[in-house]
Formats: structure tokens, sequence, C-alpha cells
């Protein structure tokens, strides 16, 4: 694993996500007030992108059936998903949002 530049602080405001695509795997990147999280991008239930699902603090909501996520960990918190997804460690440097793939 190494950390790969995922994108640019300016281009994820607080409270917004962006899917990225980094070592071939589809990821969802948020900026939940000023800290960064990153998660498979997919939900485990259908496929949804989660890139476009709404926060609540730590937790996304899967934009197609509700299932909830903890961004800290990738651990599911309510059905339809499943199961969790990976979570997965960023890092900013200078202006560079970096992901660890």
């Amino acid at each position: 694993m190494a950390f790969q530049k995922a994108g640019l602080v300016s281009e994820i405001p607080a409270g917004q996500a962006k899917q990225v695509t980094l070592a071939g795997k589809t990821l969802a990147l948020f900026n939940v007030s000023g800290s960064y999280y990153a998660i498979d991008g997919v939900c485990t239930h259908r496929g949804a992108p989660l890139a476009e699902g709404t926060c609540q603090g730590t937790v996304v909501e899967c934009p197609w059936h509700g299932a909830h996520f903890d961004l800290t960990s990738g651990a599911h918190l309510s059905p339809p998903a499943p199961r969790g997804v990976t979570a997965y460690k960023v890092q900013v440097v200078g202006d560079e949002i970096q992901i660890d793939v």
C-alpha cells in the first residue's frame, strides 16, 4: 500500500464528497468539517455510489436504499447492506489529499 493523490483540498469543500478511482478501486472521499475520510465507493447492498450519499457527522447514508456506513471504520450500521466496506487512511500534504491504497 502507498499513498496516492486523490485530489486537492479545494476540490472537496466541507460537507461534500467526491468519487475517485485509485489503483483500480472506486473510492468515496469525504470532507467532514475539515477531516478527510475514504471508504470503498460502492454500497455492499446494490452497488450505489456512496460519494452521493448524505453525511451526518462521520456516518454516510447510501443514496439508494438508506444503509448507513461509518466513515472511520467502514462498518455498516444498518440494513439493507449485508456487510461493511474498507476504510482507507487519508493524509493531507500541502493542498493535496492522499489515500493509502
